[in-house]
């Protein structure tokens, strides 16, 4: 983070900074953690009854601008968001524990807020091929090196991994890097080899069978499951170019490329039938109305008696749509575009009526928080270089992200669940 230089405090303060105190003090009393408040008058106070917090217990906020604290005060939460991102305020401390408060303050998007910015995302209704070639490589081809500081070193794997104690957290343990399943503590690199290995155990292909991997990153999938199951066949599908190149390098390097086949493109381009089929995280990207769509794709892609493993970023169940919240908002513009949550009730059934029957389920929402928790503390911990790779705003918006998804997951505003299926 740049040295922040506060406001000269002023003697008369002015109606916008004063209303600003009051709403902040009355809305976070209950706020368990503390936020210190400085103003672009120079006024100060902070908010919250001190509690402790695994990664600090308070965090600073800077109001650099009378605009910025007018968007505040109307609890305009992708604005907010916005003005940080742009340096028009600045966060010190513990910027996890601005996510939890949006339990305490109503930031959701107004009615026609909301129905503006479905209208400008329109064209992400529904991914077609084209699109969804589009939304992948604008992430995930943003910088390799970028976005590899903060995976993990082994499988470089860009989803949830699965720890041994995954409400266990300090900031020592998730910057120390590990190598993998032979870790001799709880590391990211050992959860992320657990996440492929309970999939790939699921899956059990016998000799000869194949499995299909849709969204399959780097490969860390199909290397797990090639060196478990070394008479089978794996096959993956990704949209970016960066991962094909690195991922068929690492499963040439791990001795597995006869066993593996790694594939640029839409999974939908592949017309073969598989034993059993995995998908880790892609079902969030099939778009409002892709939802069903998306499983019947995969049921015409597996056998009957086939398994299928369903991980998927999900939203509570919640009387307003999801494009109502600030966080959604903000990242859909920002971070990933054309992505979408459902409940879990809504992938149940778009199961269940297309070909599936539910074998089990779990929700891995502390998993994910302690996964992203390491993503940001070790992009955090090469900070300054990051920052002069993808500039200011760019950095800004992954901290937003990647602190945000940590503290929404752990508050329980986003989950992720892991469905085992059969097709019938």
């Amino acid at each position: 983070m740049s040295s922040i230089v506060l406001p000269q405090p002023q003697t008369q303060r002015s109606s916008t900074s004063l209303e600003l105190e009051q709403l902040v003090t009355t809305s976070l009393r209950e706020f368990p953690w503390r936020i210190d408040f400085t103003d672009w008058e120079g006024a100060t106070y902070s908010v919250g009854q001190g509690k402790s917090h695994w990664a600090g217990d308070r965090v600073g906020v800077l109001i650099k601008t009378r605009s910025a604290g007018r968007n505040i005060l109307a609890l305009r939460g992708v604005e907010m968001q916005e003005d940080y991102a742009r340096g028009e305020t600045d966060v010190t401390g513990n910027f996890i524990l601005l996510t939890w408060t949006r339990l305490h303050v109503n930031m959701e998007l107004s009615l026609p807020a909301m129905l503006w910015r479905v209208f400008k995302n329109r064209a992400f209704q529904f991914q077609t091929i084209s699109r969804a070639a589009v939304n992948v490589s604008s992430h995930y081809d943003l910088n390799e090196d970028f976005i590899n500081t903060y995976l993990d070193r082994t499988y470089h794997s860009y989803s949830c991994g699965m720890f041994e104690n995954p409400e266990q957290l300090s900031v020592e343990d998730l910057l120390r890097r590990g190598d993998g399943k032979g870790d001799t503590f709880d590391s990211l690199e050992k959860a992320q080899y657990t996440k492929f290995k309970d999939a790939a155990d699921f899956a059990k292909p016998a000799p000869g069978e194949r499995v299909l991997d849709i969204g399959c990153g780097y490969g860390g999938q199909l290397r797990v499951g090639a060196e478990l199951f070394p008479e089978s066949q794996w096959v993956g599908w990704t949209h970016s170019r960066n991962q094909i190149a690195v991922g068929q390098k690492r499963l040439q390097e791990s001795g597995v490329a006869d066993k593996t086949r790694m594939l640029y493109g839409d999974y939908r381009e592949d017309s073969e039938t598989y034993d059993h089929v995995l998908s880790t995280g892609m079902a969030c990207h099939v778009g409002p109305k892709g939802l069903v769509p998306y499983v019947q794709q995969v049921r015409r892609r597996i056998r009957k008696g086939g398994r299928y493993m369903h991980h998927v970023i999900m939203n509570p169940w919640n009387r307003k749509p999801v494009d109502a919240f600030m966080g959604v908002a903000f990242c859909k513009k920002y971070v990933w575009p054309g992505f979408h949550w459902f409940s879990v009730g809504r992938h149940y059934a778009a199961l269940e009526e297309n070909g599936f029957r539910i074998l089990g389920e779990r929700n891995l929402r502390h998993h994910y928080a302690k996964t992203t928790a390491a993503w940001y503390l070790r992009m955090m911990q090469d900070a300054d270089r990051l920052r002069a790779l993808v500039g200011e705003q760019t950095f800004r918006a992954w901290q937003i992200y990647l602190a945000g998804s940590s503290g929404g997951f752990s508050s329980g505003q986003i989950e992720i669940h892991r469905i085992y299926t059969e097709a019938r």
